[in-house]
């Protein structure tokens, strides 16, 4: 009887700690795609403030996952908290618990080398197209500005070891899609030359 007791146990504490993991990843993701607080996504993630500003620092370093096209949460939900900073989001809490039994590991952390790679990528958008913004290449990657930053001006930990490496053929982003922000960027500095030019003719 205690042999299955204990088994039922790690059973239990294996489920929480897909669910601890899941969790961690939605707010990783709503730290990067969402004007969300963080106390907003603590308390909706069942986190603490400091592990949501470890996220967000990569402290502690996790894959992201959109809740939305997963169903786990709606868009509309996140608009509305958006504009009550005092509601907190709601995640569906049995659409959270079915998927993360069927995903299970898939949605565990990145891989070490895939997590490695990401400077690689951030520095190698940085030097070929210096036209984006750090905002746009955290997305891209799907990391924090804070990361960004570090390699832009040169203060990540390991900035000796960083070496520029395409993003695409790293699996990290599309082709498309970062086509489609250096397209943005350059129809933004269109816009800002003209303004400027503008000014300085009056």
């Amino acid at each position: 009887m205690g042999d299955v007791f204990l088994m039922s146990s790690e059973l239990s504490k294996g489920n929480n700690d897909r669910n601890k993991q899941l969790l961690m990843q939605i707010a990783a993701w709503l730290v990067d795609n969402t004007a969300l607080t963080f106390n907003q996504i603590a308390q909706s993630c069942e986190l603490t403030l400091e592990e949501v500003q470890d996220i967000a620092d990569e402290e502690i370093d996790v894959e992201r996952f959109n809740p939305i096209i997963s169903g786990i949460t709606t868009e509309k939900e996140i608009d509305n908290c958006k504009k009550n900073l005092n509601r907190i989001p709601n995640l569906i809490a049995k659409n959270l618990k079915r998927r993360s039994k069927t995903i299970g590991n898939v949605l565990g952390l990145a891989s070490v080398a895939r997590r490695r790679d990401k400077p690689d990528a951030i520095y190698y958008l940085i030097k070929k197209f210096p036209i984006l913004d750090n905002n746009v290449i955290a997305k891209l990657i799907s990391t924090t500005n804070h990361t960004v930053e570090q390699v832009r001006n040169g203060s990540h930990y390991n900035m000796q070891n960083i070496k520029p490496q395409d993003p695409v053929l790293l699996g990290l982003c599309s082709q498309e899609d970062l086509e489609v922000e250096v397209e943005k960027a350059k129809i933004k500095e269109e816009k800002q030359e003209r303004l400027k030019n503008i000014k300085e003719n009056y």
